[in-house]
């Protein structure tokens, strides 16, 4: 019998973490920035598929930006 496909355990296989990222919330007229990031790419992107970096909130996006971009490049040393 020839498999096509076979289910396996999905942490296994779709445990791919995203890029960080910056996402923002409009609370009492002050948009605030945060840096996130999916914890399984292969789902789709909501509250409960994200890993917030620590508690970490500003009003300025640049430095949300630089933050998630300073991120990556350390996940990019890490993996090599």
């Amino acid at each position: 019998m020839n498999v096509l496909w076979q289910w396996s355990n999905s942490e296994e296989v779709n445990s791919m973490k995203g890029a960080w990222k910056v996402t923002s919330n409009l609370i009492d007229d002050i948009k605030l920035y945060q840096v996130y990031r999916q914890l399984d790419t292969s789902e789709v992107d909501h509250s409960g598929n994200r890993e917030y970096y620590k508690n970490y909130i500003t009003q300025d996006r640049e430095v949300a930006e630089i933050l998630a971009d300073e991120l990556n490049q350390s996940e990019k040393k890490k993996t090599g």
